[in-house]
């Protein structure tokens, strides 16, 4: 008797789950695919470079968006040495900001506010082992000399200029000013947290973050009067460059991919982990040690973190992906334009600077590969045969990718027998009258395609593999509906 069942699909990685227990929208195996929110799998956007390469040698040290324009940190050539770049896009060039050789050659860390209570006083500060710095929206630039130098992180918090020291000095500017750091005179001053710092993260309420490499500590208070420092993970830490703020903190602890969820006693926090499901690529593939950088989507309500390998993570309430891009990302960071659009920067280990997403439909010009391996549906039938017909796939977005399919059957048993691959052609792209954008939408095709593929085979459990490899708009897999017939019962 011919059946069919839809598997709707979504969930991201789940390496830890049983093979037979996971559900069938699930992955086993995801590479430059993402989880949107609204469900499925969606296939990454690329990036594009902004302007040459930034001079000077080495890595990128920093890469910050302020004021609508696009800033990079590189070490001088021949020099112990660093210097802050702005993109000047009417010559496509890179021009010096300040002084040539002013910034410590030292991973940069930006925050950018207002200390100054009036729309003049937004700057952008900076970081990295040296003296912070202070950038105007007029373009001045100065140093904050009597800062201590030495600080590798950086942050903003109740009106205070905030410079973490790895030593585990937590250091504080005077009220509105953060040029001024005389604790006898000015308000400034330090606050010991006893071990190894490794980051600083705004949370909700109005509190810092401090993240140690064995703990997390929360501060409260608004001034050196009453500022009040308490542990909130006593015995886990976070690895350096890894946290952000996105609703509530998160970072990479011991274990993967950590958060500190606010509860209501006390206004206290208790740390969560949301990337329980890929805790074996941490504890056993060592990328706990490996991150470079990290950064947040907040469009896509996305925690991105990329490690020394070439390889990424991206996390969304949805789910759990890999990615891999072809630059070495070294630093990375999420920054808004004037307009209100979100602007994603990577600068990679060869000098380079590029804007993640933006309609980005390949790796700079190159193609982005795809692979997407879902998990095994056994129709909750286990032990029942089945002989599996076709199935329909459920696809949205505008985008000429040719995918190829793949089925499998009871959990990749090499005696039973697989069909061919099979190669999903489309073009969709259809939009609603007065709805969609004009000149973003394709005449007379459909808004989601319901491509029929041949997956003809037996078996008590079938899934699929996927892949593209194109210079395209991003294609989104939804699901597919299973035709199948009811064969006989498993045999011993």
């Amino acid at each position: 008797m011919s059946r069919s069942a839809y598997i709707r699909l979504g969930g991201g990685i789940d390496l830890v789950t049983p093979p037979e227990q996971l559900p069938p929208g699930a992955a086993l195996y995801c590479v430059n695919y993402e989880c949107p929110v609204t469900g499925g799998y969606r296939r990454i956007d690329g990036y594009t470079q902004q302007g040459p390469v930034v001079p000077g040698e080495g890595p990128l040290l920093g890469v910050v968006t302020f004021n609508d324009a696009i800033y990079a940190v590189r070490k001088d050539a021949g020099a112990d040495t660093a210097t802050l770049y702005r993109f000047d896009t009417a010559t496509n060039a890179w021009d010096v900001v300040g002084t040539a050789g002013a910034l410590h050659n030292g991973r940069h860390e930006f925050v950018e506010g207002n200390l100054y209570a009036t729309e003049l006083g937004r700057a952008l500060y900076g970081v990295g082992g040296g003296k912070p710095f202070e950038l105007k929206t007029d373009g001045t630039f100065t140093s904050l000399t009597a800062a201590m130098a030495g600080a590798k992180y950086i942050a903003l918090h109740s009106e205070h200029l905030m410079l973490g020291f790895p030593a585990g000095s937590l250091q504080h500017s005077g009220i509105g000013d953060p040029a001024v750091w005389d604790a006898s005179t000015g308000g400034a001053g330090e606050i010991g947290v006893g071990q190894t710092l490794t980051g600083l993260v705004p949370g909700t309420g109005g509190v810092l973050h401090i993240l140690c490499h064995d703990s997390i500590k929360t501060l409260y208070g608004t001034s050196g009067a009453d500022f009040q420092l308490k542990t909130t993970v006593p015995n886990s830490g976070a690895r350096p460059y890894s946290g952000q703020s996105l609703m509530q903190p998160y970072f990479i602890a011991e274990r993967g991919i950590t958060s500190l969820d606010a509860v209501q006693q006390f206004g206290d926090f208790r740390p969560m982990q949301p990337g329980r499901k890929v805790e074996t690529l941490f504890t056993e593939d060592g990328l706990t040690n490996r991150v470079v950088a990290s950064a947040i989507s907040k469009s896509k309500a996305q925690y991105r973190v990329w490690f020394d390998n070439g390889t990424g993570i991206y996390m969304s309430p949805a789910g759990i992906t890999t990615i891999r891009y072809p630059a070495q990302v070294a630093v990375a960071h999420t920054g808004e334009l004037s307009t209100g659009e979100e602007q994603l920067l990577i600068g990679d280990d060869q000098g380079y600077v590029y804007r993640l997403g933006n309609g980005a439909s390949s790796f700079n010009g190159a193609p982005i590969p795809a692979f997407l391996t879902l998990a095994y549906t056994d129709l909750k039938q286990p032990s029942v045969r089945k002989r599996f017909r076709r199935a329909f796939w459920d696809i949205r977005s505008g985008t000429d990718a040719e995918i190829s399919l793949q089925a499998d059957y009871d959990y990749g048993r090499t005696e039973t027998g697989k069909p061919r691959r099979e190669f999903i052609d489309f073009m969709l792209g259809g939009g609603l009258w007065d709805v969609a954008r004009w000149g973003e939408f394709n005449w007379s095709v459909p808004t989601l395609g319901q491509e029929p593929v041949n997956v003809a085979g037996t078996g008590t459990s079938i899934n699929f593999t996927l892949h593209s490899n194109s210079v395209s708009a991003p294609h989104e897999l939804l699901g597919y509906d299973l035709h199948f017939d009811v064969r006989r019962q498993r045999r011993g």
